[in-house]
């Protein structure tokens, strides 16, 4: 193993590293250690360093601006000793692009002008808030009548005219009921940095509340990862992103330990982290390990595991398919298939799959539209489902993974905890829960966000989930437990999701619903005990503790409810379900 500091390289602290690191990388590219200092690196935006990169559920770009970008390296570690590496302007902080047995550890990542905002609320008036944004922490601008935030390299964002979300200024939780319901219309400026801002949808703003201010756009991931094997990032803090957390597509065996989605509190700043979700796991095999992290003030979902769904309207011939990709931030891959790869093909109303196939050839024709050739004669009912306006969606079997999900906290960030959508086993284990939407769904679909994979294999296991669970309203939220695959027309003998096994857990509810399930086949809902929180009104318009529509073989027994749950209409609800044992 090469041992290679970058102080014996001329590569310093307190410099622009960017380009005199990536040459550091080309020239070690097999087995070496790289050793930074407990210092401050600074990276900038090169026009050398930018690439073209499909990167999932992000905006389509004809380029991506990089900062750590390692190609074909393999059995290499990046050692920070607590090294941290600032950036400025929109960019991608890590890419590791066909590496294979890479380990990242001991880094913080930041921008000295962060990618997300915060204000505090110094005064509340009917239908808007009066909003201190701190000049040092949040370099802003008022121009035309809208605030503009400075993200370094000489770059400039207004605020976005969407939901901002308010945190109360005490515990850091996303105020209750509060989530997606302030909708910036119309700011004023009242001088010494404090805007006032109007919405149509106000939410009920309290003094000394956060609000996190999302700019920019979704453009780059924080850690990227594509066509690599056997990577784990290790004791990595994040600052500040201004897209994705950690984006992975298309590689095999993932491992995130002590990866940590927090606020940089040392210097004054309060919730605001990440713009996006924490970490994006896309068509991927293998097995993600995803263990001992935190999430806080994330402005989308911690964790989603899925992959992506394609619909197909034409048949070339009996052995190709025309297909689309559907989703406007999830197109236009590289990789979405190659020879060899199983594809599962599936009905899209029913949500069920009709049969397999072996890739022989993809081609990729525009950002949205690319063939398959396979490596058989398709079966008619195929082929007929393809040319019926596009009723046969597609899903890549081999890019699928094995997801494992331990001892993480899961603190208030915005919409739900972890989303997963995957055939192979799934265990989520020890971990705490305080999302402010669901704090687990099993999704699935291929008919709105085009994320499918159902699930054949989930253990849902001595998890605590905690009163500040589902305490606003996002999608897919009707239970702090919710399996809701996007299934137009749902049959109780064509279930989507099967085997689900929810036991030994602790819920605190404030007569919240607990379990909400949907369109699945042998759920098991046992020995979890479920106390009733008094610390919270209730809100959720849900009137059940949990709902069963079109569901198969339900064992809900052996469960410990502990106080008065008598405030809900319904213990359990079950529409249009076959063979549902209760206690």
């Amino acid at each position: 193993m090469n041992i290679v500091r970058l102080k014996d390289h001329g590569i310093l602290p307190e410099t622009d590293i960017t380009l005199a690191l990536y040459d550091l990388f080309r020239k070690y590219p097999r087995d070496t250690e790289f050793i930074f200092e407990d210092a401050d690196y600074y990276l900038n935006p090169h026009a050398e360093m930018h690439a073209d990169y499909r990167i999932s559920n992000s905006d389509v770009m004809p380029y991506r601006v990089l900062g750590l970008w390692l190609q074909d390296m393999e059995n290499c570690t990046l050692t920070g000793n607590g090294a941290r590496l600032y950036f400025a302007g929109q960019m991608q902080p890590v890419t590791m692009d066909r590496c294979r047995r890479i380990t990242m550890r001991d880094f913080v990542i930041d921008w000295k002008k962060p990618l997300v905002a915060e204000g505090t609320v110094v005064g509340v008036g009917e239908g808007y808030a009066d909003l201190y944004i701190d000049p040092a922490l949040y370099p802003h601008r008022f121009v035309n009548g809208w605030i503009e935030f400075d993200t370094g390299a000489d770059e400039w964002y207004p605020l976005n005219r969407q939901s901002q979300i308010q945190f109360d200024g005490t515990n850091r939780c996303v105020t209750r009921a509060s989530g997606d319901n302030f909708v910036p219309r119309e700011m004023a400026d009242l001088g010494s940095s404090v805007y006032r801002v109007w919405s149509n949808q106000p939410a009920a703003a309290n003094l000394g509340n956060v609000f996190v201010l999302r700019h920019n756009a979704r453009v780059h991931a924080g850690m990227f990862n594509e066509k690599c094997e056997d990577i784990t990032y290790e004791d990595i803090t994040v600052y500040s992103c201004g897209g994705l957390g950690c984006l992975a597509q298309f590689n095999h065996n993932l491992t995130y330990r002590r990866v940590h989605f927090v606020p940089n509190t040392k210097i004054g700043r309060k919730v605001a982290n990440g713009r996006d979700d924490g970490m994006h796991i896309t068509c991927n095999s293998g097995t993600v390990t995803i263990t001992e992290c935190t999430f806080l003030g994330l402005m989308d979902d911690p964790i989603n595991v899925h992959s992506c769904c394609v619909t197909s309207g034409e048949a070339v011939n009996d052995h190709t398919l025309r297909c689309k990709y559907r989703h406007h931030q999830a197109c236009g891959f590289h990789y979405w298939a190659e020879p060899g790869d199983t594809i599962t093909f599936i009905e899209r109303k029913h949500m069920s799959q009709v049969g397999e196939a072996k890739v022989v050839s993809y081609t990729l024709e525009d950002k949205d539209t690319f063939t398959l050739v396979f490596d058989a004669p398709l079966p008619a009912e195929i082929l007929a489902l393809a040319e019926a306006g596009e009723a046969l969606a597609l899903d890549n079997y081999s890019h699928t993974a094995a997801f494992v999900c331990t001892k993480n906290r899961f603190g208030s960030c915005r919409a739900r905890g972890i989303l997963v959508s995957t055939p192979q086993p799934v265990r989520i284990a020890e971990n705490y829960f305080s999302s402010s939407g669901s704090a687990i769904l099993v999704a699935g679909d291929s008919n709105y966000w085009f994320e499918s994979g159902e699930c054949h294999d989930v253990e849902i296991t001595d998890n605590v989930f905690t009163d500040v669970c589902l305490s606003s309203m996002y999608q897919f939220c009707d239970g702090m437990i919710s399996i809701c695959p996007v299934v137009p027309e749902p049959d109780v003998n064509l279930p989507f999701h099967k085997h689900i096994r929810i036991t030994g857990n602790t819920f605190d509810s404030p007569d919240t619903p607990v379990l909400y399930a949907y369109s699945c086949a042998d759920l098991t809902f046992t020995g979890n005990r479920i106390f009733h929180s008094p610390c919270a009104p209730k809100w959720h318009p849900g009137d059940w503790h949990i709902k069963l529509d079109h569901v198969k073989d339900a064992v809900l027994t052996d469960n410990l409810w502990v106080g008065d749950f008598t405030g809900l209409s319904h213990f359990v609800k079950a529409d249009d379900c076959l063979n549902i044992t209760t206690e």
